[in-house]
């Protein structure tokens, strides 16, 4: 059996994908793939690089927000009233160092796990995939650089940023691969289960915000014939001659996410707190979503 890992992005949320990933360990399920955007690049390369998960958790809620990001406010709003080029509101310099210090870029090239992460073509508007045979720093700090807010990286010449954009929920590339069990970890709980009508302007700006995270996911869903784990009625043509599997069979999806609303806040808040509470949610989701499963 082929089994695959999915990480959404959704910033300092991250921590909730470093909870399931410890059951994961616990359970002995180990992925053939995982494929990453945003921050779930960044989890999928410190698992590829050998990151232990009690390591991947000390990493987690001991580094605070200005451990990963400075901030350039006065620079940003000198740049953007002059008309010059665009500065980022966030230097990510301590978030490179983190990377440096504690990834080992050898071991990522070396991983049996093949390890994907995702960023977006500045100038083209299109994503594309890296495998760790070619991941360094630029492509994990690439598929992570918010637009506006963290800077671009140059790959090959070229900028990219967050892939995100385009892809959130990197799909694709796992069924492409012939899985036959793929996890996916959303780190928003829109799109995975019904949520009341927004009641004021804000929760429905958070609402539009996380219709976007999970817009890639929804497409690929459909576009592939699944609707609940099922095929769509209409779609059994395309579940049988998309991707690398047999006529006829699809592969096993199984989603976990947060259970309630997180807010903008939550994207950037890097502290022990946040970090602690989605780590042990994402542990007991994953518990309770697939103790009979796996």
């Amino acid at each position: 059996m082929k089994r695959a890992l999915v990480l959404t992005g959704g910033g300092s949320r991250g921590s909730f994908q470093a909870g399931v990933w410890k059951y994961l360990t616990e359970k002995g399920w180990k992925p053939d793939i995982i494929c990453g955007t945003s921050i779930g690049a960044v989890n999928a390369a410190a698992i590829g690089s050998g990151i232990r998960v009690e390591q991947l958790i000390r990493l987690w809620t001991s580094y605070n927000r200005r451990r990963i990001y400075r901030l350039n406010l006065m620079d940003f709003f000198a740049y953007l009233l002059s008309g010059r080029a665009v500065k980022p509101l966030f230097d990510t310099g301590p978030l490179r160092a983190m990377l440096l210090k504690n990834l080992n870029f050898t071991t990522l090239r070396q991983s049996r796990t093949k390890i994907i992460v995702s960023a977006v073509n500045l100038l083209t508007g299109r994503p594309k995939f890296f495998s760790n045979k070619e991941i360094k720093l630029e492509h994990i700090l690439a598929s992570s650089a918010m637009p506006l807010l963290f800077p671009w990286q140059e790959i090959d010449g070229e900028p990219y940023w967050d892939g995100g954009v385009m892809v959130n929920t990197p799909l694709f590339p796992v069924l492409n691969s012939g899985a036959d069990e793929i996890i996916v970890v959303l780190l928003s709980p829109v799109g995975h289960k019904k949520h009341p009508v927004p009641g004021n302007f804000l929760t429905a700006g958070e609402h539009l915000f996380e219709h976007f995270l999970s817009g890639s996911y929804q497409a690929t869903l459909m576009d592939h014939g699944f609707r609940n784990n099922k095929p769509l009625a209409g779609l059994q043509r395309s579940v049988k001659t998309r991707g690398n599997h047999p006529p006829g069979k699809q592969p096993t999806l199984i989603t976990l996410a947060p259970s309630k609303m997180l807010g903008f806040r939550s994207l950037l808040r890097f502290s022990k707190s946040q970090a602690t509470q989605l780590i042990n949610e994402g542990y007991e989701t994953a518990r309770s979503r697939l103790r009979t499963i796996i």
